[in-house]
């Protein structure tokens, strides 16, 4: 715990250094793009101001700030252009908001959130391609890998917020068809997934416009999930979460004191259609104990919302309905939005529409149609045709025209004409773009089909894969299979041949004996001697067999101290000539069969005994020398020796070594293969490296080494 404190205190103190190193004219840069982030719906032009003016002071002190703290300048720089540039698209100036971005763009240079402030330009760039109708373009620039940014900075969530916002725009607002419906689904599932902790909220301002964009979204979703969904309930569904999300958005507004014009004017117009909507179906009685309770609070909120008519609750007729309307229109109008100013006469105009009011809606088409007509005038020649208001307001144009010939705005033929000309050109612009969106959609689904078709088979592919390497890996194991049960035969012959030379070897061995004791007057203690030796030739011989069969004694492995293996072979040693036996400290610890070590140095040191009657046999260990990851075991003796012709003969089982320098009637072979037997099962079991060997010379003497795996 007073680590995880000592941490936080660090990065607090790091945090506080690093805001002491800005000077107060950084500051001030740093404090003007704050204000234009956070007046960005409440007041554009402040909004444009405060970043115009963080701007200047960064072009004006450039070299400087460049020079000595080049991240602070490069991302303020981004960060005025991007609220220039969002500004700019609420305002309609096109022109501005694409000069903005693209000088954005030219800036090479690395800096901190240089990724944030990319993905900021293309969803401002996919909002200017929606209202320019071409859907297909915003589609592409929403393209975008939303999760390779910090996850936690707030600058990036609120680019995270508005990516989702223009999604569900651009298939709420400028798409029809099943392509609306699939993509609206997915968005919402999208968001309620990502919206851990209310994170895509980041600030009041952005609740508004993620609350207004759900409402707006499952509102349409209610309206065409009929066509579009065949399961029942969906349409009472949508709508029931439509007006969840606007009493969010109503509440929030109630709980802060200030409240943006462009946000209320966004929810009042929700609100209208939803009020229509309970009028028109009765499928929407469900949600009236909401609705008052929105109602309910806007009037509570009545001078802060700037309502000055009659709000009777449970009471939603046309008048009210209008009266929202009318009171959003204002709101857009004191905003100074063009694209909503129109929008929103073209609302009230189709309202009154449906409702057969002509005469009432004409004064708000004409207003839109005059509004567009000024602004169009005012456009200096050499903008670019693709920015040009007319071509934002394209979907608001031909509702205005349309409505203007609906409702016979005018008595004069040549003017209904001239607007039907105009409604017709601006209906087959939008039906071109309308028809490439669709077969952009339709090569997008059928990509997206082959996609999947193509993962089938890459599927396909590996699980044939798979099967062809399970029948490998099949024949391989019965391949491996085969050759153990090889090898386990060529054992099973082995260890006959071992039984067949051990019975050989026991007869050869026996029969003096046998011999000797049948004579008479033979005194009683050499039949004493003969008769131990012919025991001691017979418990060679059973311990050979139990090794040398496939039901012999079993390796068992332990640790163990050679002392503890030299004490236990001492007791059971006779010493028929009275040599000098010296058993030699041995503290090494080693891995292996304790009872088959004890028994090969039984054997070893016994084959020494009988064949040395001066002298001594020395037993010793000690850590080999040429690698210390061995114990080298040594039995040394100054007997008769064995001469360098016979050494190689000496573990193999069909040469029998007889003594050349002796009458005894012994030999060397039967115990030497026992204990190459025992070395070959420790190196099986163990390290591998296990061996024996013997140095010998004739007269003078033979030690028999052997090394096991020391423990470290």
């Amino acid at each position: 715990m007073k680590k995880v404190l000592l941490f936080l205190s660090a990065l607090i103190f790091l945090s506080c250094a690093r805001e002491d190193i800005l000077s107060d004219y950084q500051k001030n840069i740093k404090h003007l793009n704050n204000k234009a982030f956070n007046e960005r719906l409440y007041d554009s032009k402040m909004s444009l101001h405060y970043a115009d003016s963080a701007l200047k002071l960064l072009y004006l002190d450039s070299v400087n700030l460049i020079k000595n703290n080049p991240d602070f300048y490069y991302d303020n720089v981004s960060r005025a252009l991007n609220s220039m540039a969002y500004e700019n698209f609420l305002l309609s100036d096109f022109e501005k908001a694409n000069e903005n971005i693209n000088s954005l763009y030219k800036i090479d240079e690395s800096y901190p959130n240089k990724n944030t402030e990319h993905l900021i330009a293309k969803i401002i760039n996919a909002k200017m391609m929606m209202r320019l109708r071409v859907s297909w373009k915003a589609d592409e620039l929403l393209k975008i890998d939303k999760y390779s940014y910090k996850p936690n900075d707030t600058l990036y969530l609120w680019a995270k917020s508005q990516y989702y916002v223009t999604k569900l725009f651009l298939n709420c607002f400028y798409r029809d068809g099943k392509y609306q419906y699939n993509e609206l689904v997915k968005t919402l599932n999208e968001i309620e997934q990502d919206n851990v902790n209310q994170k895509l909220m980041v600030d009041e301002t952005q609740a508004y416009t993620l609350y207004y964009t759900l409402t707006e979204s499952c509102q349409k979703l209610a309206h065409i999930s009929d066509f579009y969904q065949n399961e029942e309930g969906k349409k009472v569904f949508y709508i029931k979460k439509s007006v969840d999300y606007l009493k969010k958005s109503i509440l929030l507004m109630d709980e802060n004191q200030r409240v943006s014009n462009y946000d209320l004017a966004n929810n009042l117009q929700t609100l209208a259609g939803l009020i229509n909507d309970i009028n028109r179906n009765k499928d929407y009685s469900s949600i009236k104990n909401d609705l008052d309770d929105i109602m309910l609070i806007i009037n509570c909120n009545s001078e802060k919302f700037g309502v000055n008519y009659t709000i009777n609750i449970g009471i939603y007729d046309n008048e009210l309905k209008m009266n929202l309307l009318r009171h959003a229109d204002s709101l857009f109008y004191e905003i100074r939005n063009p694209y909503q100013i129109i929008a929103s006469k073209s609302m009230i105009a189709d309202f009154y529409i449906r409702d057969s009011m002509f005469i009432e809606a004409r004064p708000y088409l004409l207003f839109a149609k005059n509004f567009m007509d000024s602004i169009n005038k005012n456009e200096h020649d050499d903008m670019p045709p693709v920015y040009k208001f007319k071509n934002t307001t394209s979907k608001m144009a031909e509702r205005v025209y349309l409505g203007l010939i609906k409702t016979r705005a005018s008595n004069d033929p040549d003017e209904l004409m001239k607007w039907f000309s105009l409604y017709q050109n601006e209906s087959n612009k939008a039906f071109e773009k309308e028809k490439f969106d669709f077969n952009y959609l339709e090569l997008r689904s059928v990509n997206n089909e082959n996609k999947k078709k193509m993962t089938y088979m890459l599927l396909s592919i590996i699980l044939i894969f798979i099967a062809f390497a399970t029948i490998f890996v099949f024949f391989k194991y019965a391949r491996r299979n085969n050759k153990l049960l090889k090898k386990q035969k060529q054992l099973d012959l082995e260890r006959i041949a071992n039984v067949e030379t051990c019975l050989s070897i026991f007869r050869h061995d026996m029969s003096p004996y046998i011999m000797f004791l049948q004579r008479d007057n033979i005194p009683d203690e050499i039949k004493h001697d003969a008769l131990q030796k012919l025991v001691a030739t017979l418990n060679n011989t059973m311990r050979w067999i139990n090794i040398s069969t496939p039901n012999g004694l079993p390796f068992k492995k332990t640790s163990f101290v050679l002392n503890d293996a030299f004490d236990s072979v001492a007791k059971g040693i006779t010493n028929p000539n009275n040599v000098n036996l010296i058993f030699k400290d041995a503290p090494c610890e080693v891995w292996g069969d304790k009872n088959l070590v004890e028994i090969m140095l039984r054997n070893l040191i016994n084959n020494a005994l009988r064949y040395t009657t001066k002298g001594y046999v020395k037993v010793s260990a000690k850590k080999y020398e040429k690698d210390n990851k061995f114990v080298k075991i040594t039995v040394e003796d100054t007997g008769c020796g064995i001469s360098k012709e016979r050494l190689d003969e000496l573990f193999r089982s069909d040469k029998l070594i007889e003594n050349e320098n002796s009458n005894s009637t012994g030999h060397h072979g039967f115990g030497l293969m026992l204990c190459a037997y025992i070395i070959k099962k420790h190196d099986d079991e163990t390290r591998r490296g296990c061996k024996i060997w013997v140095e010998s010379e004739v007269n003078k003497g033979t030690k028999i080494h052997f090394i096991l795996c020391a423990t470290i």
